[in-house]
């Protein structure tokens, strides 16, 4: 029994040893089934189309050779992660969102909490402003996320009958609060300043940090570091700055997803919003219909009236726009704007009409088409799945598909992704993406102008 035991170290090492050198082969497998892919699938408008590779490969476990046969249809699963590639590397390295990011329990009296200035940004309601006297523990730049166990959202559902409140409180990232940014040009150290309003927020900057402006009275502004978000103090308005704005890593403002309807195109949107919050985001659509339960002004829509709705479009502020059962939906180029000034790319699954809009030095898109493959071998993909789609819907897509890659905004096309398996297209977006950051951009000339 004893020898057992001995043995056990000894079990669990080989058999790590055989899932790593299974690991290897899968990665291996994968990577020569895209390198076959690639060969003829057009990636910069044009090419042909590849057709569907079966690989075959020897592999050794537990010292006997197996024969490892793999299709498209294992890249369904996850298991390709097992050795993923760093991608999306974290703005500064990592330190945009400091270890000081946790939740915290704050006790306070709702006279007190009546006297801080809030803004509702994205569904949170994040503390703009407090008083130098408060001592609440409750610092500009905070996101309140509940009172006494109740979700929040609103200035109003702050309203408490209790003496004191129990506040649920998490620094806001930089995204979910004022888009104010300004590079501080000479150093200040509260420290050394008889007239700074509050010892409890005392703020120490040196020249050359960048500064969130979350509030200024013309006399003293609360700021926070962008690589400390913990590091909150009042700063004079009339120490000398800089704005500045925070650009995507990518370079580029908007990440335009064109492609016909069950291509897996809002698939992708989804995917890409979920992986990296922090460097994607969408714009809030319009609708001009009534809110339904459950939903959450600037969340699924912003709610106008239909009116309002109709000026937007006069005056030229609606990138796409269309009526379903009498009702208008939606994108604002102003909701674009906003995501673009809190430093991420917005990402949009729009009509190629849409591009007459977006395509020019304000939002430099990156425009990729996420297209189907040859019909052909469209429809032996589809004979995998449960839910089948008909022959000629296939037909319809193809043919709309198509009709893009050859439109009149073809043009503006800078990447093709041929969707067979969506974990792959996937993985070629986020590489795509990633050669933004360190390849030479060619733009128009006249963005530049």
């Amino acid at each position: 029994m004893f020898s057992d035991r001995n043995k056990q170290p000894e079990e669990i090492e080989e058999l790590k040893s055989n899932a790593s050198q299974l690991a290897a082969s899968v990665q291996s497998l994968l990577s020569r089934i895209q390198e076959y892919e690639k060969k003829d699938e057009p990636t910069h408008n044009g090419g042909g189309l590849v057709n569907q590779k079966v690989v075959v490969e020897d592999i050794e476990v537990d010292g006997e050779k197996r024969r490892m046969v793999v299709t498209e249809r294992v890249l369904s699963s996850t298991s390709f992660l097992t050795q993923p590639r760093p991608n999306l590397i974290p703005i500064n390295g990592g330190k945009i969102i400091s270890p000081a990011y946790q939740s915290k329990l704050v006790t306070a009296r709702p006279m007190e909490l009546a006297q801080m200035e809030f803004q509702a940004i994205s569904g949170q309601l994040v503390v703009t402003k407090t008083l130098p006297t408060g001592r609440t523990h409750v610092q500009p730049g905070d996101t309140i996320i509940e009172v006494d166990g109740r979700p929040v959202s609103f200035k109003e559902d702050l309203v408490s009958k209790n003496e004191t409140v129990t506040l649920l409180v998490v620094p806001a990232p930089l995204h979910m609060a004022p888009s104010v940014y300004y590079r501080v040009l000479a150093d200040y150290d509260a420290e050394q300043d008889d007239q700074a309003p509050c010892k409890w927020l005392q703020a120490h900057v040196c020249r050359g940090d960048v500064i969130q402006i979350l509030s200024n009275d013309g006399k003293w502004m609360q700021a926070r570091k962008v690589n400390d978000l913990s590091h909150v103090g009042f700063i004079p308005s009339e120490i000398p700055l800089e704005k500045v704005c925070m650009l995507a890593p990518f370079g580029r403002r908007v990440l335009v997803l064109l492609g016909t309807v069950g291509v897996g195109r809002r698939t992708l949107k989804s995917m890409l919003l979920r992986a990296a919050p922090q460097y994607f985001a969408t714009a809030v659509p319009l609708t001009s219909r009534q809110k339904k339960a459950g939903e959450q002004e600037g969340r699924e829509y912003n709610f106008l009236r239909k009116e309002d709705i109709l000026q937007k479009i006069r005056d030229k502020n609606m990138i796409e726009w269309g009526e379903l059962e009498n009702n208008l939906y939606g994108t604002s180029a102003e909701s674009v704007r906003d995501v673009m000034k809190s430093g991420r790319m917005c990402v949009l699954d729009c009509s190629p009409q849409a591009l007459g809009y977006l395509y020019n030095s304000e939002f430099m898109p990156f425009v990729v088409h996420v297209a189907p493959p040859p019909l052909d071998e469209f429809a032996q993909i589809e004979s995998l799945r449960p839910n089948r789609r008909s022959l000629q819907d296939l037909a319809q897509i193809c043919s709309e598909s198509e009709k893009i890659a050859t439109g009149p905004f073809a043009n503006h096309v800078h990447l093709t992704l041929v969707s067979r398996n969506i974990d792959v297209t996937f993985k070629r977006l986020l590489d795509g993406l990633e050669l933004l950051r360190y390849e030479t951009q060619w733009i128009p000339a006249k963005w530049m102008s």
